[in-house]
């Protein structure tokens, strides 16, 4: 059959491809601020809305990990179909009008529409940005990029954090000073009608970024059937890609919601003493990750080949088995020092893992790979590990047991992460020889 070219020459220019490189990371700093953001608001919202901690609960995990999960694999064939730029343009026109309906939500109801919509713009955004990388750059010069994006989400899941707490307790003044400042909206709200028209501004730059031509597929269009039966001869290697892939999201879900909480629980310290410092060290531990994960991805592919790429991923997984004591340490610099480690080698086990695909996954089959990635991580890692930190802590003796129950949860998640990486090494060694 006939291939697309997928020499050097074939991909956009320097400038062109680095420009819609910008454009994908600043998409993902904004849909990673929410995440962060919305943790750091959870005390305000709770008490005007009068929830409960399981509507609370069901609405960080429950509900946006169904959207992002369900609605990954329909995602994923559209991107691998359609064009991805206006997939992309329509993706942040929701979610701007999501974040804007959550700051004039003023029932449970609503919220939960609006979260499973950010759910699903989620699911696209990953895979619908790696798609567009891996034709826009040549594997040369994929892992590079891909750690690139990887840092926008890093700058955003930082900046949520800042917003969520140094701009909050600003807001917070200002109203008490003048409470018609915001027409009588509360500070959250204020900070999440700010992240709507933050969406907005980005719209114009989507409409200036072009399709680039698909890469590394045929050029004859596969059927659904047809994509999912490729799709499963690469199971040896996808297959334990995802688990490993899946452990690290519950050991990284687990440190990032309670994280926080922790904070407050054991050393007493309020989110405007602590947001400083964590949005620090999460912006630190996602840029470094992120970079040294596609450097060191880079350099394993060169020597070892594609399964190569995931060398680093397997060292960083094992690191992060004793950094997943960081919940048990006795000051607050010991906590950041270990925390910021563990954020570091997350960084760099996602980025990785996202590398791994774009390397190893046909571009035809790539949108559905990552939407079957996506459903897998999103319904049994993003939806159920700050539940199972939870549950685990209240069974070895209740909240002040929450330092120990992040590390009985995250320890064993990246020891079995490691050795998955090791498997999906193996496997793609030898589907390469073969």
């Amino acid at each position: 059959m006939t291939q697309v070219d997928n020499a050097p020459s074939a991909f956009p220019g320097w400038r062109t491809a680095h420009l819609a490189l910008l454009v994908l990371a600043l998409l993902a700093f904004v849909t990673s601020m929410d995440i962060t953001m919305t943790s750091l608001l959870v005390e305000p919202m709770k008490r005007e809305l009068a929830l409960s901690d399981i509507q609370i609960g069901f609405l960080q995990g429950t509900v946006y990990g169904i959207g992002y999960g369900l609605s990954a694999m329909p995602l994923g064939r559209l991107i691998d179909s359609r064009t991805r730029t206006r997939l992309l343009l329509a993706g942040m026109l929701v979610w701007a009008v999501a974040m804007a309906a959550t700051a004039l939500a003023h029932g449970v109801e609503m919220l939960v529409v609006w979260r499973l919509l950010l759910g699903v713009v989620t699911a696209l955004v990953l895979p619908a940005s790696i798609s567009l990388i891996a034709d826009l750059f040549a594997p040369a010069q994929r892992t590079v990029a891909t750690s690139l994006f990887a840092t926008g989400q890093a700058c955003g899941q930082a900046f949520g954090i800042l917003a969520g707490g140094l701009v909050f307790d600003r807001l917070t003044r200002l109203v008490a000073w003048a409470p018609e400042a915001f027409h009588g909206l509360s500070p959250w709200r204020v900070e999440y009608l700010g992240a709507g028209v933050l969406c907005l501004v980005l719209a114009p730059l989507l409409l200036t970024m072009d399709e680039p031509v698909r890469h590394e597929r045929d050029a004859t269009r596969v059927s659904g059937r047809e994509a999912l039966l490729e799709l499963w001869s690469y199971r040896r290697f996808i297959g334990p890609l995802i688990a490993a892939m899946l452990f690290s999201v519950i050991a990284l879900q687990a440190t990032m919601v309670w994280a926080a909480p922790l904070l407050i629980r054991r050393f007493g310290q309020t989110p405007g003493q602590f947001a400083g410092w964590l949005s620090g060290i999460t912006l630190a531990g996602g840029i470094l990750g992120a970079l040294a994960g596609g450097r060191l991805a880079e350099l394993g592919r060169r020597r070892l080949g594609s399964g190569g790429v995931l060398l680093p991923a397997l060292v960083a997984a094992l690191a992060s088995v004793p950094l997943a004591l960081f919940g048990l340490a006795p000051t607050v610099p010991v906590f950041a020092l270990l925390l910021g480690l563990s954020l570091f080698c997350g960084g760099m086990i996602q980025t990785i893992g996202v590398v791994a695909f774009t390397l190893n996954i046909p571009n035809e089959i790539r949108g559905l790979g990552i939407g079957v990635y996506v459903l897998i991580v999103a319904l049994f890692g993003t939806a159920t590990a700050p539940a199972a930190v939870a549950v685990v802590s209240r069974l070895l003796g209740g909240e002040d047991r929450l330092g120990l129950a992040i590390a009985a949860i995250s320890a064993p998640a990246m020891l079995v992460s490691a050795l998955f990486f090791g498997l999906a090494m193996r496997n793609a060694a030898r589907r390469t020889a073969g």
